[in-house]
């Protein structure tokens, strides 16, 4: 059987090991998640984990000004603000940026926080 593990666990063990994944190591993470507050027991992060800053939460509210879409998702910063525009209330890319982003991902070019940056962007968005 095939444990799907939450994506926090998954960025813990991404985070704190470079090699190839491993049941172990992603099981010993979860336990260790919950164990210390982080996580609770059904893998949702829990407040205190926001507060103290090891959670981000990516919740995008309607409405946000650019300034406040950039604070929320800073890698965006290096991108030109006319390849945004709002749709319905949320800032949204175009197809060819979606698909640079993707491409750009795949590769290795962003720090560990542009990555889950940019995966919490484009989670919402596919």
């Amino acid at each position: 059987m095939e444990i799907i593990y939450p994506p926090l666990v998954e960025q813990g063990v991404a985070f704190f090991s470079h090699a190839p994944e491993q049941v172990e190591l992603k099981a010993k993470v979860y336990e260790q998640f919950v164990k210390q507050g982080i996580l609770t027991e059904t893998s949702n992060s829990t407040q205190m984990a926001i507060d103290q800053g090891w959670v981000i939460d990516f919740y995008e509210a309607e409405h946000l000004s650019f300034a406040e879409f950039l604070s929320l998702y800073p890698i965006f910063k290096q991108y030109d603000e006319k390849r945004f525009m709002q749709i319905d209330g949320f800032w949204e890319v175009s197809i060819d940026l979606k698909k640079e982003l993707i491409r750009e991902a795949g590769s290795g070019l962003f720090s560990y926080d542009e990555q889950i940056q940019i995966e919490a962007y484009l989670s919402e968005r596919t």
